[in-house]
């Protein structure tokens, strides 16, 4: 278990800054807009339309927390759906007629990357399905059947890496509540592909079940990104998660500081793979736990951190590459367990 009164300063003093940690807005010039992908994934654009992730468009910035947000920082919140560190998750932008503008929220691109490389091998109906999912992620398309890498896009930004962010503007360190199965399940809502009987998939107007090797996957490969994410969120941390007392370090409106909420979240985490491990037997969530239980948490240990999550996100690609769910059914009662994101009344 983690020693809390152990724990003191993390990473004094930084390679990183808060700039270069951070996940940079989509390539503007490489995006093609929400419109290019309705034109054949109509179901999944409808469903998109509904959801939070596009709804954010016009609501965010009338939520009460982004004018406080804004107040802090010194901005209208006019200008968050056109400020970088707003944009890189909030919101899509697009040239339109040779000038940025901002035409989304969080869209298809967001999570499926910018599509104007791989967009006309997406299409091309010459090729079989596999064929164009094999080229269009090589070309950068973070294809759903490449959980590994689709998942990334989650976690980039609902585990946070900005520090100022959080301890002067209140921003949450991790979307509160956060597990990557529960909130696909409620949130994404993307599955509209049916087997047609043959090599090729055609679109239904209901909406599929994820099946269950697929949720084993995403819960389980989760974990592992997550804690990835987590460790290189610690890393780039300047601020000490407990005072000279052992005591977690509050802000002045009670939140705890940056440091200390992504600290918590590595031992929930390291909890988390000690009792999947008791009904799993899966060598890279063993030697992810070996890895955290080394860690010290102490100052001046950025190299370590930084280390660490990398080699984890090493094991989540492993992982994808080594497993299909089929024989990890230990797992599925955790699965039950899950609250999905929304509950109908909400959708």
């Amino acid at each position: 278990m983690l020693n809390v009164k152990n724990l003191l300063l993390i990473l004094g003093s930084l390679g990183l800054t808060v700039a270069n940690a951070q996940r940079a807005p989509l390539d503007m010039t490489r995006v093609v807009g929400v419109e290019t992908c309705a034109d054949c994934h109509e179901e999944m654009f409808d469903a998109w339309n509904k959801s939070a992730h596009a709804k954010s468009f016009e609501e965010l910035i009338e939520r009460p927390n982004a004018a406080e947000m804004a107040a802090v920082l010194k901005m209208d919140r006019a200008q968050i759906p056109v400020t970088a560190s707003c944009v890189r998750c909030h919101y899509t932008q697009e040239f339109l007629a040779s000038v940025p503008q901002t035409t989304a929220a969080v869209s298809c691109e967001s999570c499926h990357g910018p599509a104007i490389d791989w967009i006309e091998e997406h299409n091309r109906k010459s090729l079989s399905r596999s064929a164009r999912v094999e080229t269009g992620t090589k070309m950068g398309m973070l294809h759903p059947e490449n959980i590994h890498l689709s998942s990334k896009a989650c976690y980039e930004c609902h585990v946070i890496d900005d520090e100022q962010l959080v301890n002067m503007a209140g921003h949450p360190a991790i979307s509160d509540g956060f597990e990557i199965l529960s909130w696909y399940s409620g949130e994404v809502k993307h599955n509209f592909l049916v087997n047609d009987g043959g090599a090729r998939k055609s679109h239904s107007k209901v909406m599929q079940a994820i099946p269950m090797a697929r949720q084993r996957m995403l819960f389980l490969n989760g974990k592992l990104l997550h804690l990835g994410y987590t460790l290189k969120a610690i890393a780039s941390s300047q601020d000490p998660p407990v005072d000279k007392d052992g005591n977690f370090i509050r802000l002045s409106t009670g939140r705890y500081t940056y440091s200390v909420q992504h600290t918590i979240e590595l031992k929930r985490l390291k909890e988390d793979i000690r009792m999947i491990l008791k009904v799993v037997s899966v060598p890279q969530f063993t030697d992810a736990l070996a890895i955290v239980r080394g860690l010290s948490l102490e100052t001046g240990n950025s190299q370590e951190f930084e280390a660490a999550s990398e080699s984890i996100m090493r094991f989540s690609a492993n992982f994808c590459e080594e497993n299909d769910g089929s024989d990890l059914g230990g797992v599925d009662s955790m699965i039950a367990n899950l609250k999905p994101r929304f509950s109908k009344s909400e959708e």
